[in-house]
Parts: C-alpha cells; sequence; structure tokens
C-alpha cells in the first residue's frame, strides 16, 4: 500500500466497514508514537459511528489487508490539522505492518493471513463507484 509524504508527515488512508457499509478516509498520519488509532468524528460520522457508543467496527482494510473486530477511538481533532486521524500502532502492529520508507510503502510481514477476500467487502458502500 502506498504511503503519501505531505508537509513532513507519512500519511496513507483506510476503508471501514461498518453495519454493512464502507467509508474510505483519507489524510491519516502514520504515527508509530501512538497506541492507538484516532479517527476524526468528522470522517466517521457518514456510517454512523460516534465517539460516546464504543461500537467495534466489523472490519477496517488498509490496501489489501483486513483487520476484522476493530475498536478504535473516536474524537475531535484541532481544526488547524489538515488530517482525519492517526493510523497508531494498535492496526500497525495487529496487521504485522512493515514500513518501506525508501519506496514509501507499508505490507504486512504475514499478508496470507490479512489478505481481503470477497466475504470481506461490505454488502453497501458510500464510495462514488460500485465494486465487482
Amino acid at each position: 500500500m502506498r504511503i503519501d509524504y505531505v508537509d513532513g508527515l507519512l500519511q496513507t488512508s483506510l476503508t471501514l466497514n461498518y453495519k454493512g457499509q464502507a467509508l474510505t478516509i483519507d489524510k491519516l498520519v502514520i504515527d508509530t508514537g501512538a497506541s492507538h488509532t484516532l479517527l476524526s468524528a468528522d470522517a466517521v460520522a457518514d456510517v454512523g459511528v460516534f465517539f460516546e457508543n464504543g461500537d467495534e467496527i466489523e472490519s477496517v482494510q488498509l490496501g489489501d489487508i483486513n483487520i476484522e473486530n476493530v475498536k478504535l477511538d473516536v474524537g475531535s481533532l484541532h481544526e488547524k490539522l489538515a488530517i482525519n486521524g492517526l493510523l497508531g500502532l494498535d492496526l500497525l502492529m495487529k496487521a504485522n505492518i512493515v514500513l518501506d520508507l525508501a519506496e514509501l510503502v507499508m505490507y504486512s510481514a504475514n499478508p496470507s493471513q490479512f489478505l481481503v477476500t470477497k466475504e470481506h467487502l461490505p454488502t453497501k458502500s458510500l464510495l462514488p463507484f460500485e465494486r465487482s
């Protein structure tokens, strides 16, 4: 999966699957100093995830890597930050992510354990295109 280097920060995206809906969130800073992943409340409100309900996310996809039964922190980020959250060590370690900074890519050290299969795809999508 591609990593973007923007304003001195490593950024990526993830797809959140919640109650049969998919939402792709971009502008996530890869933060190996953060113990937990934090998503902006504004970025996840479209699929009904709110920071007070404590719901568990069905799965998160990082490119071809699927991570199931995920608990994510959702909250407010400072409005001057042009990001939608932090990708923390909880997800990075759960998926055994390797960061290749020379090539600006990340991948799982155990890819067969996390590859996305057809049953992981959501039934309803908020994306502007249909999956085949």
